[in-house]
């Protein structure tokens, strides 16, 4: 039996001189066994993306870094460098219900 599952895609908007992060989608509902997948850009030069889960109990894991030109895959969880270090998205294989939380991305201000 396929449950449905909720994924909460923190909106992560920062603005810091002139730069800007911001997530999408706003929240995300799926089914176990699915593939989600969120998107985080940056409006200003190129920085490492962090990606974050937050747990119903409010513990904040880091999941993956993703540095310049590089795919990163840590078990079920991909995430890609995309359009010249502007975006990356984070992909979720076969989801399961333990991966219920909150994402949310970072970049390092300058």
């Amino acid at each position: 039996m396929r449950l449905p599952l909720a994924l909460l895609c923190l909106v992560c908007t920062f603005c810091c001189c002139g730069a800007q992060v911001s997530q999408s989608p706003e929240a995300l509902m799926t089914r176990e066994g699915d593939r989600s997948t969120m998107t985080c850009t940056y409006s200003n030069t190129y920085r490492p993306f962090q990606w974050y889960r937050q747990v119903p109990s409010g513990e904040i894991t880091h999941l993956l870094t993703v540095a310049a030109n590089r795919n990163v895959t840590e078990g079920r969880v991909r995430g890609e460098w995309l359009e010249s270090g502007q975006k990356s998205r984070l992909h979720i294989a076969g989801t399961r219900l333990d991966d219920s939380g909150r994402y949310f991305c970072a970049v390092e201000a300058q």
